[in-house]
């Protein structure tokens, strides 16, 4: 349920910046800014917000949502779309708009969905709690109880 929810956002989110951008400023067909929408939308959660998300952190995933979002706007605008605006400028807007949400939306999506916690202090601490006798290379060294030694003479 929460992938679904996420993708509504981001569909909608996509839809909205589109529209503004390229139907209202560029006169795009609202047909072609939801076909776009929909393979922006899919294609950006599997990449940007599944794979690269999880294996980098927010800025990461952002900027690699700019440049997909940048190359699949040009590209459609060009070849499926047969723009006469120009198409750099659009992209490059719609893009920078679309990367600013994203970053944003990476937010929800690393709460809600991934759970991914980039700062390992809690765990570590977590880890000496569990384990007391685990010790660093700086601490003091513990002595053996009698009982210790006793165990292995025998």
């Amino acid at each position: 349920m929460e992938y679904f929810k996420a993708l509504i956002i981001k569909f909608i989110m996509c839809l909205a910046v589109l529209w503004l951008v390229l139907g209202v400023f560029y006169d795009m067909a609202f047909g072609h800014v939801l076909t776009l929408s929909l393979i922006l939308t899919a294609v950006a959660f599997l990449l940007g917000d599944l794979f690269i998300l999880s294996r980098f952190e927010n800025w990461g995933a952002t900027i690699s949502d700019f440049i997909l979002a940048f190359a699949a706007i040009w590209f459609y605008s060009v070849y499926i779309a047969n723009a006469t605006f120009p198409v750099v400028t659009a992209a490059a807007i719609s893009a920078l708009i679309l990367s600013i949400g994203e970053f944003f939306f990476h937010k929800y999506v690393d709460n809600h969905i991934l759970h991914i916690q980039y700062d390992t202090k809690d765990s570590d601490d977590q880890m000496k709690m569990d384990n007391p006798n685990l010790q660093t290379e700086f601490g003091e060294e513990i002595e053996p109880s009698q009982e210790d030694e006793d165990q292995s003479k025998q």
